[in-house]
């Protein structure tokens, strides 16, 4: 099984400048109070092992997290039905506003620094586990049109679907209007399909890994980026980490729990599980004062002033699976 490290300058004032993220994040509020009030949401456990056991709770946005007690999964212990879901990312302002105004300023860094490199990524196994000429791929709850758009950068005359996308394709700017939408895929169907943090804001996770499993032709890949509960950022900052932006995070599986949901779907077999996120000790050194016990790595992070130190340390997290944002490769058996 492959294990990445990856070096990048990406920083997340690039990508969520402060002023537009404080504003996504209080429409976002606003959206969860008048769209997905308590009593039209659904009870739900673990997504993984189904245990209503927790460690710890706590809210975020009006809505609550717990963390299981025997993987440390952190879900909405409440959330909405896909059909609520659905209805939620058509209707939000802060979805409309992240779109219309958000994605449009931070659009060329986004592609530069993520897209691209993880479209990259994927043609990389494909070229190598692939035989085909005429691809058929598909992405997976989509919550925006930039992978498919990068995406003719990186595959030449390929078919790439779009299945159960999470924004207004009718309302959309026209570069979205020719894009091939639908809400279902053919059982083995496609050669690769693509799951860009989809396990994080679907109601069942579960169900979508089996749905992939299914649409995949047999060697066919599946491309999963997430985050991860027991990612450096999370185990240090906690509820205080600003990944939490409920119901667009709805789960977040422990390195533990992603390995236990393959496990439990079957016939998928794990190429690669890499941790290659670079936001993970700056996101902690932002919020240290709030840290208890973080005189270790106020000395680590700042008082050393060892830029050597800092970057073997994020190595570190990378080699062992400790970052936050997970990148996978499965294959279908």
């Amino acid at each position: 099984m492959e294990r990445a490290v990856i070096h990048s300058d990406l920083k997340k004032q690039e990508i969520q400048p402060q002023p537009l993220l404080e504003k996504y994040l209080d429409l976002m509020k606003e959206d969860i109070s008048k769209i997905l009030p308590a009593r039209s949401l659904l009870d739900a456990s673990c997504p993984v092992t189904g245990e209503s056991e927790v460690q710890e709770s706590f809210s975020k946005l009006g809505m609550d997290y717990q963390v299981s007690q025997t993987l440390g999964n952190i879900y909405l212990s409440q959330r909405p039905s896909m059909n609520l879901l659905k209805q939620f990312y058509v209707e939000s302002s802060a979805r409309k506003f992240w779109l219309k105004e958000l994605w449009p300023q931070t659009a060329e860094v986004r592609k530069e620094k993520i897209l691209l490199p993880q479209l990259g990524w994927a043609w990389g196994f494909i070229s190598q586990y692939s035989a085909e000429k005429n691809l058929c791929m598909a992405e997976f709850l989509p919550n925006h049109w930039g992978y498919r758009l990068a995406a003719d950068e990186i595959f030449p005359n390929v078919n790439y679907r779009l299945i159960d996308p999470l924004f207004d394709t009718a309302g959309t700017e026209r570069l979205v209007t020719d894009l091939d939408v639908s809400d279902k895929i053919g059982n083995e169907s496609l050669n690769a399909a693509f799951l860009f943090e989809a396990l994080d804001r679907s109601p069942n996770p579960a169900g979508l890994l089996e749905s992939v499993k299914q649409s995949l032709k047999p060697g066919g890949l599946c491309f999963v980026t997430c985050l991860l509960a027991s990612g450096f950022e999370v185990q240090i900052l906690g509820e205080k980490s600003g990944i939490f932006v409920p119901p667009e995070r709805m789960n977040l599986l422990s390195y533990e729990g992603m390995n236990m949901l393959i496990k439990k779907t079957g016939g998928l077999e794990v190429l690669e599980f890499s941790t290659p996120g670079v936001l993970d000790i700056p996101n902690v050194i932002s919020k240290l004062d709030s840290v208890k016990n973080s005189a270790f790595f106020n000395y680590l992070f700042s008082l050393r002033q060892d830029a050597r130190l800092v970057k073997s340390f994020q190595d570190f997290l990378q080699l062992n699976c400790l970052g936050t944002f997970g990148r996978l490769v499965l294959r279908k058996k």
